[in-house]
């Protein structure tokens, strides 16, 4: 069954790029971008970096991947069917924690072995076995978590949006993403409180040349291991197997007797006929809506997560100018840029590329609905998530950190905020006429927008110049001229009416490339 499961794990390139691709993607940029210079005790910078990605990776694979796959098979009804079977339930689960654990481990060595080959990365001999416990109990501790999660929830979505909602804004202060940040005492006793910061504490030990000793942090390893007990007395004590709505095999059911329909009262007759164009975008948009507003997960990412981020940078890299700007007035573009980007780019080309596979973009050719109405509706879901994140952004970063926006540029924002989700959404339609799997989609999309985000002046890396080479890239993608824009309609000051007309027409000239790509590939083909 661990068999099974691993080869479920190499199926699913979403989690492969979480666990695998992304954390070494991380080791690749962040080390480009604040540069592998040696430091004082003559050891280069990406030998700290290589324990917080890894750190990363392995609570990917334990407590966001473990979790979901679990509620994923009671959902499906999987972990109930096994209980009439003479295969033990516990096995499947247990299959599932060994192959996370193994993945784990891959992640682990992946990075040590990147991290050696092109950056000068040492391993410490003598501290191999601290490396190899702490990796265990960390594995353990995460895997307790992620089950007890699964079991004081009951639908897969709710699982995977609250450990990702988890762990990637913790990772921001607990050693993970930024080491050794100056944080608020309320935030620093936060972060201490939880597994996540002593974990990367105690890999951070074992790879550390320049301490003595053996690498090991019994303190760090007790915190985890409570955590990791807690979790399994949680999960023991809450799990449930059947899936939500499911009734017992014993329950019983009262039949009702067949009858006329009641009558309804006001239920007026609709008359055949063509629909208005109108209604047939209004139509699209409300189920686009709708469908947007139960996927938790791509609410999160794009409107709650960037606001999270606006709140958190400044806290974490302090309360600093930036190019003349404070941290909060230069962040704000960045991160309704991102935002913007990950609507049109990432959600919803997911879902049309979903659509396609179940032939829903087929049956269209046979139907009253063309796919300009389609494809209409959902664009314009795409505008309406990225106001909302903008406006949110926008009230959040007045409210609460002492941005100033001018009222005067607020025609600028709003067409700003136009071009761009035409931009992302039309080069988000285009990954889709490209990539013909709905399943590589994300991972391509998602992979390519957040190491752009780190070269396009959108996450904030420490206060070095960026080699101009990585800003060059930067330069040739639209997101970094989209946050340009962006910070020209939000600046408080300046005459001018906030348009940035050079970075306008590259966000423009992206945006004819993608429909461009779409005219010619075509969308039906699944």
């Amino acid at each position: 069954m661990t068999v099974h499961a691993l080869r479920g794990f190499t199926r699913s390139p979403m989690s492969a790029f979480f666990t695998l691709v992304f954390p070494l993607a991380f080791l690749s940029i962040v080390s480009a971008v604040v540069g592998n210079e040696t430091t004082g005790a003559g050891v280069p910078v990406a030998q700290f970096l290589v324990a917080p990605f890894a750190v990363f990776g392995v609570a990917e694979a334990t407590f966001v991947m473990l979790a979901t796959d679990t509620a994923g098979l009671r959902e499906r009804g999987v972990l109930m069917r096994l209980r009439g079977t003479p295969v033990p339930v516990w096995t499947a689960l247990a299959a599932r924690m060994a192959a996370m654990a193994l993945v784990s481990v891959a992640a682990t060595a992946l990075l040590t072995g990147v991290g050696a080959g092109f950056y000068g990365v040492d391993v410490v001999w003598r501290k191999i076995p601290a490396l190899l416990l702490t990796l265990a109990v960390g594995i353990a501790c995460f895997s307790a978590l992620g089950l007890a999660l699964v079991a004081v929830t009951r639908t897969v979505l709710v699982v995977q949006t609250l450990t990702q909602g988890l762990l990637i804004p913790l990772a921001f202060i607990s050693d993970v993403f930024i080491v050794g940040a100056d944080l608020p005492v309320w935030l620093d006793r936060i972060g201490s409180a939880l597994p996540l910061r002593h974990f990367a504490r105690a890999m951070a030990q074992t790879f550390d040349p320049t301490g003595g000793g053996y690498g090991f942090r019994p303190g760090d390893l007790l915190v985890m291991v409570a955590w990791g007990l807690l979790g399994a007395i949680l999960a023991l004590w809450r799990f449930g197997w059947m899936p939500r709505g499911a009734r017992p095999a014993h329950a019983t059911t009262t039949p009702v007797e067949a009858g006329p329909a009641p009558a309804v009262p006001g239920l007026r007759t609709i008359e055949a006929g063509r629909p208005t164009a109108t209604a047939l975008l209004s139509g699209q948009v409300r189920y686009a809506l709708t469908s947007q507003w139960r996927d938790p997960l791509s609410v999160f990412f794009a409107v709650i997560f960037p606001v999270l981020l606006l709140g958190l940078f400044p806290v974490v890299f302090g309360a600093g100018e930036v190019h003349g700007l404070t941290a909060a007035q230069y962040l704000l573009p960045g991160m309704t840029a991102y935002a913007i980007a990950v609507a049109g780019y990432v959600n919803m080309p997911e879902d049309v590329a979903q659509a396609r596979g179940r032939g829903v973009l087929k049956r269209l050719l046979g139907g009253p609905l063309a796919l300009r109405w389609y494809l209409a509706g959902r664009i314009c879901t795409v505008l309406v998530v990225s106001a909302l994140s903008t406006v949110l952004l926008c009230a959040v970063a007045v409210l609460f950190l002492d941005v100033r926006i001018d009222v005067a540029r607020l025609p600028a924002l709003a067409v700003v905020l136009v071009l761009g989700v035409a931009c992302f959404a039309s080069i988000g339609l285009a990954a889709v006429a490209v990539l013909r799997s709905a399943a590589s989609l994300v991972p391509v999309t998602l992979g390519t927008l957040l190491p752009l985000s780190f070269v396009s002046d959108i996450f904030m890396v420490g206060d070095a110049p960026m080699p101009g080479w990585l800003a060059a890239v930067g330069n040739l993608f639209p997101l970094k001229h989209l946050s340009a824009a962006l910070l020209a309609a939000t600046s408080p000051a300046g005459p001018d009416p906030g348009f940035a007309v050079g970075h306008l027409m590259v966000v423009a000239a992206w945006t004819a490339v993608g429909l461009l790509v779409v005219r010619l590939r075509g969308l039906y083909r699944g």
